[in-house]
């Protein structure tokens, strides 16, 4: 008859160095995720102003070889007009996603906060344990 207090234990907790690498898996994870995200706003918002830059510059080559603003043509004003709204538009997407870098790279810092915080094992004899 098995006594209740027989040599193998009830609860058995985990090697502390898996806790440490799973727990480091994980935010490594999340950081890698959150790096792709900055890198693919940035990219777009660094096309986005490669835009800006191309509208405005084509407005400006259009104010430079068309008339006064009264002797334009309905077209190059139509031109001007639509080059002056896409630039608006993007520019304000620029922000937006400017925005958006900003708080993922808080993000990103918390997480490596997260990361360095960690308490790797050590302790050979800890590390077998478990």
């Amino acid at each position: 008859m098995s006594s209740i207090f027989s040599v193998r234990p009830l609860f058995r907790s985990r090697n502390p160095a898996r806790n440490y690498n799973t727990d480091l898996d994980r935010l490594m994870t999340i950081k890698r995720s959150v790096e792709a995200g900055v890198a693919s706003a940035i990219s777009e918002r660094d096309g986005l102003q490669r835009r800006v830059d191309l509208y405005y510059a084509q407005a400006t080559n259009l104010l430079d070889n068309s008339g006064e603003f009264g002797e334009r043509s309905s077209a190059d004003e139509s031109s001007i007009k639509l080059a002056e709204r896409n630039a608006g538009q993007a520019t304000q997407r620029i922000r937006d996603v400017s925005a958006q870098i900003d708080k993922l790279q808080r993000v990103l810092a918390e997480v490596e906060t997260l990361i360095a915080e960690l308490h790797p094992v050590t302790d050979e004899a800890q590390a077998a344990s478990g």
